[in-house]
């Protein structure tokens, strides 16, 4: 038979560290997220909505190019360029979506993480510009509201890297290690 567990030192319960509030700073930078990820999705939307247009253009150009191909051959590469961009900025975002969740929270490593992402997504803005433009030279929105998206996500990380933020990141990360007594 075991003998009996001594009583705790201390019956109360540890504190519960109460969520940390962001800084003006990384409010704005959150927001700035926010903005970049509702333009590009307004971006995905009107390509999607506005589809066989760009479909029409890329086969316009394809065409132009003389490469020898079969028709059932240049749709398949048509739609490669035009669904694999879409994919591509929709990666992108969804990417981004997650990790500014930790950003917020006082994870101020997702600041690196979304500076790769910012990367993909200045690439993602490029394909848009080189397949999502239309063929005339008129009002383009999707290549215009891809490349705003990536300028706020760049502002964004710009507004994280903020001496401010960085120190309610440090702040955050020494309050959260045990102290010596």
């Amino acid at each position: 038979m075991r003998p009996p567990r001594p009583e705790m030192s201390d019956p109360k319960p540890p504190p519960a560290l109460a969520p940390r509030e962001p800084n003006t700073e990384v409010r704005v930078s959150g927001r700035l997220w926010t903005a970049s990820f509702l333009v590009g999705a307004l971006a995905l939307v009107v390509a999607f909505l506005d589809r066989t247009t760009h479909l029409d253009f890329l086969r316009e150009t394809a065409g132009g190019l003389g490469t020898g191909l079969e028709p059932d051959e240049i749709d398949i590469v048509i739609g490669l360029a035009f669904w694999g961009t879409l994919g591509a900025l929709l990666f992108v975002i969804l990417v981004e979506m997650i990790l500014v969740r930790p950003l917020l929270r006082g994870g101020g490593w997702a600041r690196w993480a979304l500076l790769g992402a910012l990367v993909l997504q200045i690439g993602a803005a490029l394909l848009a510009t080189a397949f999502l433009a239309g063929s005339g030279t008129g009002f383009q929105p999707v290549p215009l509201l891809a490349i705003a998206s990536a300028v706020l996500a760049c502002a964004a990380l710009v507004a994280c890297l903020l001496p401010g933020a960085t120190r309610w990141f440090r702040s955050g990360r020494l309050t959260s290690q045990r102290r010596p007594a």
